[in-house]
């Protein structure tokens, strides 16, 4: 894999290795389409923050340093998948903190909130808890972004999450094949 702008854009990126199985990264389109669609909401990154909850292949918290997000953190927890994407992130001498952590016990510890959480689980995830915890890390006029398999979510149906009793929709959302972006912000 590569990546798709900034400081690194271009450099090609090994998919670390780990779970029986690769994890599954997100595809160049969809980074790239994320990327852009934050840039025309902020306009610019160098004073963000940025969180990538479940890591996996490690790109997407590197597409948001490269593209020069003031902090960014990523969380994994496999041990294998974890060390490898620390290697790649040294190699780089990127300076991204990455926790090695089961997200949905970690996320409320970290003293950070953050302008843009990025939410890729394993597609067989219970989305609700994740949201319920990311919510409550994410600033004002913030953006969630989850990334989803289309064909797991029931037609016509949104990804939403509760705010005091109110439900909060995707203001966007993109399809790409199987995946499914849900962009959704609070006011």
């Amino acid at each position: 894999m590569h990546v798709t702008g900034g400081q690194f854009k271009g450099r090609i990126i090994k998919t670390p290795s780990g779970y029986g199985s690769m994890p599954r990264p997100t595809l160049s389109v969809v980074r790239e389409s994320v990327f852009n669609i934050l840039g025309s909401y902020f306009k610019d990154f160098s004073s963000l923050s940025f969180l990538d909850m479940f890591a996996g292949s490690g790109i997407m918290a590197l597409e948001a340093y490269s593209r020069s997000f003031k902090k960014v953190f990523a969380i994994e927890k496999d041990a294998k998948v974890f060390y490898s994407i620390k290697e790649i992130y040294s190699g780089l001498e990127a300076d991204i903190n990455l926790v090695k952590a089961d997200s949905l016990k970690i996320t409320a510890k970290l003293d950070e909130d953050f302008d843009v959480i990025y939410i890729d689980p394993p597609w067989n995830f219970d989305y609700e808890p994740i949201l319920n915890c990311a919510v409550k890390k994410l600033k004002k006029d913030g953006i969630l972004i989850v990334e989803s398999d289309k064909t797991r979510i029931k037609k016509g149906a949104k990804i939403s999450c509760q705010i005091n009793d109110t439900e909060i929709l995707p203001f966007k959302e993109k399809i790409y094949g199987r995946c499914k972006l849900d962009f959704i912000k609070f006011s």
